[in-house]
C-alpha cells in the first residue's frame, strides 16, 4: 500500500462494494499551538478486505493498493477469528494500541467481561498487564490493558477446537 493512504484505500474499497476494515487507534499529538487527537492506522500499510477468489485483481486495481498478502504467489486469507477479535477490541473504547509481535508468552482467553472469548498473550508493559492479540499471517499485533484475574490459560489444541 502506498504510504499514508490506508483511509483512502479503505473508503474506495467500500465504495466498490467490498467489505473493508481499517483498525485504528487514537494518539495525541502536540503542536506548538495545540494538542490534537488523531486516528492512526493500527497496522500502517494494511487494510483488511473480504475478497472473493476472483476479486483479487479488482482490489489490486484500487488506487493506493500495491499488493495483497500472499505466500507462494497465492493470496493468504486472515483468519476470521483474528479479524473478529480486532473489531471487538476497536469497538470497546479501551486503551488499544499497536504492540510488537511476539511469539513468547502464555496464550490466554479472557473469561469474563466485554472481551470474553478473545484469545491473546499476556505481557507486562511497565506496571500494567496487557493482552496482545496477534494477526499471525502479517506478523502484526495490538494490545489492550486487562485485569490478570479476567483471563484463563488456553492450551494450543483448545484454540483449534474453539
Amino acid at each position: 500500500m502506498a504510504p499514508r493512504r490506508e483511509k483512502r484505500v479503505a473508503s474506495i474499497l467500500e465504495y466498490k462494494g467490498h467489505e473493508a476494515f481499517l483498525p485504528t487507534y487514537q494518539v495525541r499529538r502536540n503542536w506548538s499551538d495545540r494538542v490534537k487527537t488523531l486516528d492512526q492506522p493500527m497496522f500502517p500499510g494494511y487494510v483488511f478486505c473480504r475478497v472473493q477468489k476472483t476479486g483479487t485483481g479488482l482490489v489490486l486495481a484500487t488506487p493506493g493498493v500495491i499488493r495483497v498478502v500472499s505466500f507462494g504467489g497465492k493470496p493468504c486469507p486472515i483468519a476470521n477469528e483474528e479479524i473478529d477479535s480486532l473489531q471487538r477490541l476497536g469497538r470497546s473504547g479501551g486503551d488499544v494500541m499497536p504492540h510488537p509481535y511476539s511469539q513468547i508468552g502464555q496464550k490466554v482467553r479472557i473469561a469474563q467481561g466485554p472481551f470474553s472469548g478473545v484469545v491473546g498473550v499476556v505481557v507486562q508493559v511497565r506496571n500494567q498487564r496487557r493482552l496482545v492479540v496477534a494477526v499471525e499471517t502479517i506478523f502484526k499485533a495490538v494490545s489492550i490493558a486487562i485485569d490478570a484475574l479476567d483471563v484463563e490459560r488456553v492450551l494450543e489444541h483448545a484454540i483449534a477446537a474453539a
